[in-house]
């Protein structure tokens, strides 16, 4: 499919998961990664808070913004995040990606239809997955969430506008835990495995404390040093 670096990512901190997806864009290489949250929610560049997001129900749960367009979303450890980086060679549009994530799913056993519309990878007209692109330096960024055996009803609960959500195990054919789903997932990209550096993850550390965790970036996605 594509010749890329794996990077495994244990890390289930928000602001530095993006801080590391947002560093590997820096590198130069052409890369996958699956990733979890705990409980967020993960704004769109341009989302106005206040708009999108339920705030007095976000007790104990992040509130990060990221650098890609489109609308918020909420992840949680049932929830499985997917990170392309590749050169921008050419222009790489959501529905090309979106059939290599709908072809995988089937190839990991989903027992429904599925279809990408907008933003969304549907089953059985439920959205199981949204996604987004950032393009910088002439890398693109496509990402996107995999609704796995997520808590359904705090989307509901935290986001003003969430629509029709479903989970993906239960149309599984044959039932895996997340464990499982994430390893069938990583095989059907068959990419070689990528470990940084101390160096690199000091970096990565220094941009989660300047950007990630600053307050009016979350808030108000104002940040005056936009660059690794």
């Amino acid at each position: 499919m594509f010749k890329m670096f794996n990077i495994k990512n244990d890390s289930t901190n928000p602001a530095y998961n993006l801080a590391l997806e947002e560093y590997l864009c820096s590198l130069g290489h052409e890369v996958f990664m699956l990733w979890r949250n705990e409980p967020s929610i993960i704004l769109g560049r341009f989302n106005d808070i206040n708009q999108c997001v339920n705030l007095e129900a976000c007790q104990n749960i992040h509130v990060i913004r990221r650098n890609s367009g489109g609308g918020a979303v909420y992840h949680d450890l049932g929830n499985i995040n997917y990170s392309f980086i590749l050169h921008d060679k050419k222009i790489y549009s959501l529905s090309f990606f979106a059939d290599i994530v709908i072809k995988i799913l089937y190839d990991t056993g989903i027992n429904g239809s599925l279809a990408f519309t907008h933003n969304d990878i549907m089953l059985n007209d439920c959205k199981i997955s949204g996604t987004a692109q950032y393009h910088h330096n002439n890398i693109i960024l496509h990402h996107g969430t995999l609704l796995f055996d997520s808590d359904l009803m705090m989307i509901q609960k935290v986001l003003k506008r969430s629509g029709r959500v479903a989970n993906i195990r239960p149309s599984l054919k044959r039932d895996m835990n997340l464990s499982e789903f994430m390893n069938a997932l990583r095989d059907n990209i068959g990419s070689e495995f990528m470990t940084l550096t101390q160096e690199q993850l000091h970096r990565v550390n220094d941009l989660m404390q300047r950007k990630y965790l600053n307050h009016k970036w979350n808030m108000e996605g104002i940040y005056n040093h936009d660059r690794v």
